[in-house]
């Protein structure tokens, strides 16, 4: 309430100031356009040199309304969306999973209502979500919490505790998270932000035709489970996308015919343990796209029919320097590396 009043005070002062400004202003102008209006044969009228004045003063009273009331309406925005994000974000941080559940389509709204700034700053949240600890054992009953008990090595016998703590039937918030993220990216609304899942535990991740054209996305260090991953047609256009060290343990992993065409794409030092992995139709564009220091496991892992494939991306075996060093078997297809017009192996090397 207070504000309220500091602000309607504030806004009487302001167009106080403008009234005043508006009457100097016609005084000014009355002043200096006398001699110019009266240098001919013909002398202008007092009424008519006062309309005149009275016409520039109007107008610079109208520019200086103008700006009060812009001023008037970014105050406005600016408290709806502070007040906005702290109630989607006390929302997120509640115990009950129906309330967190509401708070990630309440921050989703707040974030499309603002500008791209302050709707970076929601997407930074509902990522920083994802980032929280998480167990996918634990991520769909009850249990907030876990200690373990271990005896130290010193004299003494004493015992110290670890503890992690885990919200309740966290699975279908994080689901949430991601499926409002990737609806956003479908429709281009949010593909111009960054995104930040560095380190989070994703389960059953679905990005299948998300556009990511900000400056970097991040998926370092992510550990994918689940019976899916899906990155189908997804697009990576940024500056840097960034799945070093990622893992990929779901079932199926497919990232086909997706797109690389970003200055940096890394996949170095990712390990992809999934029963079939598959990059087959996509296209690797990208600058400077590297598969370095990767464990591909030995499973299926498909580059077959790409797109396109120029230049190449870097891998152990294709790296300058690392020609002596050879493919794993599993990796598709024999014939290295890949191209268009390349036969399909029918080899399924497990």
């Amino acid at each position: 309430m207070w504000r309220w009043r500091l602000r309607n005070i504030n806004l009487f002062f302001a167009l106080l100031l403008s009234l005043a400004a508006a009457v100097g202003v016609a005084i000014l102008a009355a002043w200096m356009l006398a001699p110019w209006l009266n240098m001919g044969d013909e002398t202008t009228s007092p009424a008519d040199l006062t309309r005149l004045a009275l016409t520039i003063a109007a107008g610079v009273g109208g520019v200086v309304a103008l700006v009060v009331a812009y001023r008037r309406q970014r105050d406005l925005e600016q408290s709806r969306f502070i007040e906005g994000f702290g109630a989607a974000a006390k929302q997120l941080g509640d115990a009950d999973v129906a309330v967190r559940m509401a708070g990630v389509y309440a921050m989703a709204g707040v974030a499309d209502q603002t500008s791209r700034l302050k709707r970076q700053q929601c997407i930074d949240v509902l990522c920083g979500y994802l980032r929280l600890p998480y167990s996918p054992e634990r991520g769909n009953n009850h249990q907030s919490g876990l200690t373990i008990k271990r005896p130290l090595r010193r004299e003494g016998g004493l015992e110290e505790e670890l503890r992690f703590q885990y919200r309740q039937n966290d699975m279908e918030v994080r689901q949430a998270i991601v499926s409002v993220i990737t609806d956003h990216l479908r429709n281009w609304s949010w593909s111009a932000n960054d995104f930040e899942f560095s380190g989070c535990h994703l389960e059953n991740a679905d990005f299948r035709n998300a556009v990511f054209n900000g400056h970097s996305v991040r998926f370092a260090g992510v550990t994918f489970s689940g019976r899916y991953t899906l990155f189908g047609e997804a697009s990576f256009f940024g500056k840097y996308t960034s799945f070093e060290e990622a893992t990929f343990i779901s079932a199926n992993t497919s990232f086909e015919e997706a797109t690389f065409i970003g200055a940096n794409i890394s996949f170095e030092k990712a390990t992809f343990s999934s029963e079939d992995t598959s990059f087959e139709k996509a296209i690797f564009r990208g600058k400077n796209t590297s598969f370095r220091l990767a464990d591909f496991g030995k499973n299926r892992v498909s580059f077959e029919y790409p797109k396109e494939w120029r230049p190449d991306p870097a891998f152990d075996w294709s790296a300058e320097g690392n020609e002596g060093k050879p493919k794993p078997p599993n990796v598709l297809p024999q014939d290295w590396p890949p191209g268009p017009n390349r036969s399909r192996s029918s080899a399924r090397v497990s």
